[in-house]
């Protein structure tokens, strides 16, 4: 995006702080409670899952401004790829219940994200943490999706919702 002096940069947000014991102060600590959201990669066997965290609005608006422009036929799959990819947390499996490393070799070892060690224990010719993600989802139909889950996880609950005070 443009303005009359050059591009524009998308700022980031300035947390401000809250009252103790204020409404937002709650709010605030219900949305730490959950700070991930754990989905299963569709016909992994065994089941591969990835863990995916917030992205504040600037960072999706900066993908989405990214891609906005561009004549590429699959530039939407590309954009939710790469914000899947930004929003990765770590990828995983569940052994015995336990949530561990995808790699055989070091089960308690921290994850791994969207990068190029996830590439080779997956046996994924591809380098972009992007061609990564979609790689490891197979079809564009699945990683879509998966994209559509992540995002109806960052809405603001019912739940929360209905906790506003009543003005």
């Amino acid at each position: 995006m443009t303005g009359p002096d050059g591009p524009l940069e998308v700022a980031a947000p300035v947390e401000v702080p809250a009252a103790p014991g204020s409404a937002l102060e709650a709010f605030r600590a219900r949305r730490r409670k959950r700070r991930h959201v754990d989905l299963k990669v569709p016909d992994t066997e065994p089941a591969i899952w990835v863990r995916y965290g917030p992205l504040p609005q600037h960072r999706i608006d900066a993908h989405v401004m990214r891609y906005a422009k561009s004549k590429d036929p699959d530039r939407t799959v590309k954009r939710e790829a790469a914000l899947l990819a930004e929003a990765c947390v770590g990828v995983f499996e569940v052994v015995d219940g336990r949530e561990v490393s995808i790699d055989p070799d070091a089960r308690d070892a921290e994850w791994p994200t969207f990068g190029p060690e996830l590439a080779v224990l997956l046996g994924i010719p591809a380098t972009g943490a992007g061609e990564i993600v979609r790689a490891l989802y197979g079809e564009d139909a699945a990683l879509m999706a998966t994209s559509e889950k992540y995002a109806e996880w960052l809405q603001v609950t019912v739940e929360e919702r209905d906790d506003r005070p009543e003005a």
